[in-house]
C-alpha cells in the first residue's frame, strides 16, 4: 500500500493530467447524451452514439487540444480551481466557435438548434458538478494519505517571500503546506549572495521534514548552491522563485504554483519514455509542417534567388552552450552573401547583451529577407534539423558558435547557463513567445531553465499554440 501511495505522490501531476483529460471527455459525452435524449427521447444509447458520435468525437478532440493549448492540463496541480475553470471556459468557447463554423460551412441540416443549444448549456453545469466532486476526493486523499500535498519550507528575502507565502496559503487546495519560514536580510548590494545560515536550514529540515524547499531570491549566482547540495542529499525537492521570472511571465501567461513562476536550478535526466514521446511528436509535427508549407518554401526559394546572388539556404554552426557540440543549422538566407564577413564591423551596434547579437535595422538584410524574418519564415528549413534529430520543435534556442566569444563571466549565472544543454535545441520556446529580440540574454537563459525543468508534451503543445499568434503578428522579430 505504501509503495502505491509513494508512486502516486511522485507522479501526481502526470496522474492528474491524465485523469483530467478522461474526465473532460466523459463530461462532453454525458452532455451530448443528455441533450440527445431530451431532443429525441425514443433513441437508445447505441442510437445516440450512432447519430451523434462523429460530432462528439470532433468536439472532444477540439476541446482537449484547446485545453492543452491554454495550459489547463499542465497546471492541473498548481493552479486554483477558479483560474483553471476560466481557462477551460476559453477552450470551450474556442471549441464551440470551430464546431458552429464547420456546421455552418457544411450547411448542417441534421443537428437541430435545440440539441446544440442544450448540449452547450449542459456541459458547463456538468463540469462544475463533476470537478467539485473530484476536488473533494483529492482533499480527502491528501488528508488521509498525503497524496498531492507538499510540506513546504520557504526561504528568502522580502517582499517576494511574503508574496510567495501568501499565494500558497490563499490556495490550500494546491497542496503546498507551509510548515516553516526562514527570512534572510536584504543583501547590501545588488547581486550579493543570499545570507542564510546553513545551521538554520538544517534545524528546520530536522524539525519539519519537508518535501519541498522554495527559495525566493533575485540573485541566481550561487546564492543557494550549498543549501541545494544539502537538499539533494536529503531528497528534498528545491524550487526557486525569482522576480525576474515574474516580470517575464506577464508576457507569456505561463504559471506554476498559484500564479507564481518558479524553476529548479538542477534537473535530472528526463525519463526515457518522455524522450521517446517527444521525438515521435517532433517527427510527426515536422513532417506535417513540411508537407503543408512546401509551396511556400518554393516561393521563398525563388524570391531569394531572384533578388540577390548567393545560396538559397544559409547554414551556420550553432550550439546551446559554449562547451556543447555544434551542429549545422539551416535557415533561408535573409541577408546579402557577404553578411557574415561584415558582422565584426557591426558589433558596436548590437542592441542586446550577452551572447546575443541583434540589430533592429540590420543593413545586411535583403528586401525578401526583411519580410521573411518579420514572420519567422526564414526559420522553416529548421524542420529538416528536427527530422535529422539535431533539434526539437520546442526547446532552448541555439546560438551561433562564434557568438560565445561575446559571453562575459557574469552572464553564466553561476554555471546555470550551461544547463541549457540538458535539453535538445528547439525551433521555438519561451524566449520566442515572450518577445524574442525584445528579451535580453539573461532573461532568455531564465526562460530556458524554466522550460527544461517543466518540459513535457503538454508544455510543448502549449508553447506551439502561443507561437502561432507571435509569428503571425511578428512580435519582437527583427
Amino acid at each position: 500500500m505504501n509503495s502505491i501511495v509513494d508512486t502516486m505522490r511522485i507522479n501526481w501531476r502526470t496522474i492528474m493530467a491524465t485523469i483530467a483529460m478522461i474526465v473532460d471527455a466523459l463530461i462532453l459525452a454525458a452532455s451530448f447524451i443528455i441533450a440527445a435524449k431530451i431532443n429525441r427521447y425514443d433513441l437508445s444509447l447505441p442510437g445516440i452514439l450512432e447519430s451523434y458520435g462523429r460530432l462528439l468525437l470532433f468536439a472532444v478532440i477540439l476541446f482537449i487540444a484547446f485545453s492543452t493549448g491554454v495550459g489547463v492540463y499542465r497546471t492541473i496541480t498548481s493552479s486554483p480551481f477558479v483560474s483553471r475553470a476560466l481557462r477551460s471556459g476559453r477552450a470551450y468557447i474556442y471549441t464551440l466557435a470551430v464546431i458552429l463554423s464547420v456546421l455552418f460551412l457544411v450547411r448542417n441540416g441534421f443537428y437541430s438548434r435545440f440539441f446544440l443549444g442544450l448540449a452547450t448549456l449542459v456541459a458547463p453545469v456538468l463540469y462544475v458538478l463533476v470537478w467539485s466532486l473530484i476536488h473533494a476526493t483529492i482533499r480527502w486523499l491528501g488528508n488521509r494519505y498525503g497524496i498531492g500535498r507538499w510540506s513546504t519550507v520557504a526561504i528568502g528575502t522580502e517582499p517576494n517571500l511574503s508574496r510567495l507565502i501568501r499565494r500558497l496559503k490563499e490556495n490550500p487546495e494546491l497542496g503546498y503546506d507551509v510548515v516553516g519560514v526562514i527570512r534572510a536580510a536584504q543583501p547590501a548590494t545588488i547581486g550579493a549572495d543570499l545570507q542564510i545560515a546553513r545551521e538554520d536550514v538544517e534545524e528546520m529540515v530536522e524539525k519539519q521534514n519537508p518535501g519541498l524547499i522554495v527559495f525566493s531570491s533575485s540573485n541566481l549566482n550561487g546564492s543557494f548552491d550549498e543549501l541545494e547540495d544539502m537538499c539533494i542529499r536529503r531528497s528534498i525537492a528545491t524550487r526557486i522563485y525569482s522576480p525576474d521570472l515574474g516580470h517575464l511571465f506577464t508576457k507569456t501567461k505561463l504559471y506554476d504554483i498559484a500564479g507564481i513562476p518558479i524553476f529548479s536550478p538542477r534537473r535530472g535526466r528526463i525519463e526515457a519514455a518522455k524522450l521517446v514521446v517527444k521525438r515521435a511528436f517532433d517527427i510527426v509535427g515536422a513532417s506535417i509542417a513540411l508537407v503543408l508549407l512546401s509551396p511556400l518554401l518554393l516561393v521563398i526559394a525563388i524570391a531569394t534567388k531572384l533578388e540577390s546572388r548567393g545560396p538559397v539556404f544559409f547554414t551556420q554552426l550553432r550550439s546551446l552552450s559554449d562547451d556543447d557540440a555544434p551542429f549545422r543549422f539551416y535557415k533561408f538566407r535573409s541577408m546579402h552573401d557577404e553578411a557574415d564577413e561584415q558582422k565584426d564591423d557591426l558589433l558596436g551596434q548590437n542592441e542586446t547583451d550577452g551572447a546575443l547579437f541583434k540589430i533592429k535595422d540590420d543593413p545586411r538584410l535583403t528586401n525578401i529577407g526583411r519580410f521573411i524574418r518579420r514572420f519567422s519564415l526564414d526559420e522553416v528549413p529548421q524542420f529538416f534539423n528536427v527530422l535529422k534529430g539535431e533539434m526539437s520543435l520546442v526547446g532552448p534556442r541555439p546560438l551561433p558558435a562564434r557568438d560565445f566569444t561575446l559571453l562575459q563571466e557574469a552572464d553564466h549565472m553561476g554555471g546555470y547557463f550551461r544547463q541549457r544543454a540538458n535539453a535538445k535545441p528547439g525551433m521555438t520556446g519561451l524566449w520566442q513567445i515572450s518577445g524574442r529580440s525584445d528579451i535580453g540574454f539573461r532573461e532568455m537563459v531564465l526562460l530556458d531553465l524554466y522550460y527544461i525543468e517543466n518540459q513535457s508534451l503538454l508544455f510543448d503543445i502549449e508553447i506551439l499554440a502561443q507561437t502561432l499568434p507571435v509569428v503571425l503578428f511578428g512580435k519582437g522579430a527583427y
